[in-house]
């Protein structure tokens, strides 16, 4: 199924090509255990225990909810039921973004805001100071609905009043109407387009922040689209970027 939809327009006047980003380190203990030591043996050589290497941490979140590492690592991997989607614009189906296209990432995802909500919303996030982002799309197995998820990640003393003042915006703007809830997540906001009688196919857009990162879900489908569907993929990526991949 091809993304089309009420976002393509904003992308236009200025497509973006990016790369792909590192993978997922995991936390593992080092050192040698005080009871792991061989017992010698008269007249035969010493035996050095092996020592098995370790995994260096790449990434990973620190108390305070902030993010280390790349934050594509942060992205939820495809999970059972879906596949690898299509293209987010020139964003790429599996790709970093890097700061200089935070105004195109804006006008791709929130591509029907009015001008001046549009001004606003790219300001907001400009105040936020994004130092990268990522992108990964996903498809369900019977190719009904195609859901990207971005994410941004902002300067942590920014982070909060930036992204507040972007859901602003979007709950203001008469581009959408009121979403359903995302479970598990009472701050997530979930919105809906003006709906036209006749379309084949809806499409709903969520945001929610965690800590320093700020996150996206902009879904596609065909009528009625599967929002609950939606809803849960978003879920688990908020609880992803709370706790990392091993929750």
């Amino acid at each position: 199924m091809r993304r089309h939809g009420w976002f393509v327009a904003g992308w236009l006047a200025s497509a973006l090509v990016v790369g792909t980003g590192a993978g997922f380190g995991i936390l593992a203990a080092t050192g040698t255990s005080k009871n792991s030591a061989t017992a010698s043996v008269p007249g035969a050589p010493s035996v050095t225990p092996a020592v098995t290497p370790h995994p260096s941490v790449t990434s990973g979140v620190r108390p305070d909810g902030t993010h280390y590492g790349s934050v594509k690592d942060f992205l939820l991997p495809v999970p059972d039921g879906y596949k690898p989607g299509p293209d987010e614009g020139g964003l790429g189906n599996d790709s970093t973004i890097p700061p200089d296209q935070a105004d195109p990432t804006v006008s791709l995802l929130f591509g029907t805001l009015p001008a001046s909500d549009m001004s606003s919303a790219k300001g907001a996030i400009a105040a936020g100071r994004m130092s990268d982002g990522a992108v990964r799309t996903y498809v369900n197995e019977a190719g009904t609905l195609d859901v990207a998820v971005t994410v941004l990640r902002l300067d942590p003393a920014q982070s909060a009043e930036s992204t507040g003042e972007f859901e602003r915006v979007v709950k203001q703007s008469r581009a959408f109407r009121n979403g359903p809830q995302v479970p598990g997540h009472a701050d997530a906001l979930c919105v809906l387009p003006v709906t036209h009688v006749g379309d084949p196919l809806d499409s709903m857009t969520c945001l929610a922040t965690v800590g320093d990162t700020f996150a996206i879900v902009r879904a596609e489908g065909t009528v009625p689209l599967d929002t609950k569907a939606v809803t849960d993929l978003f879920g688990r990526q908020l609880d992803t970027l709370k706790g990392g991949l091993g929750t």
